[in-house]
Formats: C-alpha cells, structure tokens, sequence
C-alpha cells in the first residue's frame, strides 16, 4: 500500500456495499432524531468510483464509525442518497450529518465539519509527453468523476470541468486518448486504476497538490441541540483509529532525498556536540521522577501562559541557529528540537510546550539507531492552521566513539514540502 488511512473512502466503498442501512421515511428519520439516533448520509461515490452499489443493505457498518458512537452512547443509522439531497437534508434538518465530506462554502453556513476521518492524498495527473504548466486553471482540458470530491473542490475554485466519467479508469482512458489533458486523482487511487486498465505508469506525469481532509458535516441546529457533542466526537475520530495517517513510501523517499544532503550538514552545527555532551553528563545524575517533576512544571507553565523555561533555552546560541535553519526553510520547517540521550529538550528553535520527548515516538525510534537513517512519525493534522505536519527525527552520536547522544527533531510542513516537487 502506498499510504494508510485511518478510515478511506474506498474502503469505505467496500465496507458499504456489505452493509449500510436502507433508508428511512422522512417520518422514521424525525422519530430517530427524537429517541437520540444520530441520522447520517453518504453517497459512497470516491475518487476512485461513483457508482452506487445496489441490493439489500444491513446495520453492520464500518468499525471506525461504529466505535465512535459505541464510546459516545450514542445509536446511529445511514442511509445512501446524492450529494445534494444530502445537502438540503442537512440544511431542513431531515438528517443530522452527511459523510465523508470535503469542506464546502455552501455548506458551511449551516453545517460544521468534524475532524478528518479520511485524509485523500491529491495529485494532478497528465500524460508524459506534455509539458506541465504551474496551473492547470486555464487552456487545458480538465477531467473529472461525477459526483467525486475532486469534482466538488474543482467546481467551487472555478475550474473548468471539460468532461466527466463514472469513475477513474474510464477517467484515465479519455487522458491517454487526448480528449482531457489532466485529472486531479488521490494518488493511491490513481495507481490502482492504473492496473486496472493495463496501462504502465511511465506513462503518465504527476505532481503533488494537496492533502485533503474528508469528515462529517454536522447539522448545526443538531450541534445545537447537543452541546460538546462534536468536541468529543473529533476525540473519540483518534481513539478508535485502527490505523494513522502516514507518509507513503514514495513520499518518504521524496523527503529524503530533498532533505538528507542539508540534514548531514545541519547534524554537525557549531557546538552541537559539545551541547550535548555537557547536557548528557548532567542529565545522567537525575533521576526519572526528577525528570518527571521539572517536565510537569513546564508543561503547567505553558499552560498558564508562562514561557519562562521555554525563553530561557530560546535564547542560547544553539537555539539562534536552529532559527536560522528555519527560516532558510521558507515556511518548510515549523520547528528543530535538539534532545538529548535521555530525550530533555537542549536547544529548541520555538517555545515548546514540553520539556522531555524521551516518552514519544518522535525519540524513542530514532535515538540509538544508525546516524544514516532518517525517522518519520505520523501525519498531524492542525485544526487551528487546517496544516499537515510530520516529524522527521535524526540519530545524533558522538563522532569518534560513534556512541548516541542524542536526536535532531525538525517539524515539517508536509505539504509545503511536497508542493516544491515539480
């Protein structure tokens, strides 16, 4: 697999076929609403499909959602219907919520999205004999998949759609006859299509556009009416997730490539190890309950507004490189965590909010390890700067004895990163 979801839409599509609900009477919907079930909508079209499954439908549905509303005690029904009943259900209030949705202008101002249950991983894609421009807005024929989420998006940042299809590999055979000139697919779903229709890779060009959250939209006089109940919804999206959101294969290897030639120069920075060295021997004489206590006064600190301990270690010569580096990054790099052998911050380029990584897997996969290798954690996504972020995490050691000391920690602005990739 290219790249782990917490839950996919084509899995989703999979899932459904199997088992969704039949759908109800608008009668049966309002009496669900009342007795607490919490009514929701799909329509099952994905990037790689649009074409609704027919037969008979049951109440085992996906163990994601089904956990969700487990924790929350809350019951729960589906039904299957077009995108834009959906839309005007939720807006009169016939249904509570539809799914999995991009977000969307007309929707917002009745409705509010939850936290991403999928993450699509959305390239452009053209034949390799034509040359690529910085936008496909205008001058070239677009291609889309009726009633997909890239349909959605496009419509509404008003791009022309020249001709639609149902579903991807009918999609990508008017590409390779030239009747459109590019689509803009989620990049795992392109490459199975591809097998599908035969067709080698090499074919085609790509270039990375963005990530794209897919949730809930929640009915606003249903959030209303259920005060915290879309707070604890987003909580329980990562508690029962099976799977995280991570970087494909390909994109790691993308990553790497960008960034291996800077980070061996970055990992021998002025008085880098000699930092270390003195933090380590001091650390080395505290105890884990001691560390424990200094790490929870910096936390409660940060939590009251109080960056004392955050400013103290900001301003240090260390600290004023691990600045520079970040801004050389042009918005690429978020922040650079120098940690020592026990995983204690020792030069931060930020105020940071704890004081110890050693009990996260930001350190504890890549301390210890070949200083060669590079560590990617899982993708983050910000609800505050709607950003995606990973952590790529580098084995420090001590040059002659090549013994650990320590890990270089850089936050990184994933898709800023990948849109440099021409």
């Amino acid at each position: 697999m290219l790249r782990k979801y917490w839950l996919t839409v084509y899995t989703l599509y999979s899932l459904f076929s199997a088992a969704l609900v039949v759908a109800e009477s608008a009668e049966m919907r309002v009496k669900h609403s009342s007795a607490a079930t919490v009514v929701l909508a799909t329509n099952i079209a994905s990037a790689f499909t649009s074409d609704n499954p027919r037969g008979d439908y049951t109440q085992d549905l996906s163990p994601h959602l089904s956990c969700i509303f487990k924790d929350l005690r809350r019951d729960y029904s589906v039904q299957i219907m077009p995108w834009r009943r959906a839309y005007q259900d939720v807006k009169n209030n016939r249904i509570d919520g539809f799914f999995t949705a991009i977000p969307m202008r007309q929707v917002d101002p009745y409705a509010v999205l939850s936290a991403p249950l999928v993450l699509e991983n959305w390239y452009w894609f053209w034949r390799s004999k034509t040359t690529a421009p910085e936008t496909w807005r205008e001058g070239y024929k677009l291609g889309s998949i009726l009633g997909s989420q890239q349909e959605t998006w496009l419509s509404e940042a008003g791009y022309n759609i020249e001709m639609s299809a149902n579903n991807l590999p009918q999609l990508i055979k008017l590409l390779k006859s030239k009747r459109i000139d590019v689509i803009l697919a989620d990049r795992e779903h392109f490459y199975q299509a591809l097998q599908e229709v035969q067709f080698p890779p090499e074919a085609f060009q790509s270039r990375f556009f963005r990530y794209v959250p897919l949730g809930v939209y929640f009915n606003e006089a249903f959030l209303n009416k259920n005060p915290g109940f879309l707070s604890r919804f987003n909580k329980k999206i990562e508690q029962c997730t099976s799977q995280p959101f991570s970087l494909s294969a390909y994109e790691q290897q993308v990553l790497e490539e960008l960034l291996i030639r800077k980070i061996e120069r970055w990992k021998h920075l002025p008085g880098l190890e000699e930092a270390l060295k003195k933090h380590n021997l001091k650390a080395r004489l505290w105890t884990q309950q001691e560390i424990a206590i200094m790490d929870k006064k910096w936390i409660k600190a940060f939590k009251a507004d109080d960056f004392s301990y955050s400013l103290k270690m900001v301003d240090q010569e260390l600290s004023a490189q691990l600045r520079e580096i970040k801004k050389e990054g042009q918005g690429q790099i978020t922040e650079i965590i120098v940690a020592d052998a026990r995983g204690l911050n020792v030069a931060i380029s930020d105020i940071t909010s704890d004081f110890w990584q050693g009990d996260e897997a930001k350190f504890t996969r890549a301390f210890g390890q070949p200083s060669n290798r590079l560590f990617f954690s899982d993708i983050r996504y910000d609800e505050s700067t709607k950003h995606f972020q990973v952590d790529i995490s580098v084995p420090l050691v001590n040059e002659e004895q090549q013994a650990p000391i320590g890990v270089l920690i850089f936050g990184v602005d994933i898709e800023k990163v990948l849109s440099q990739i021409q």
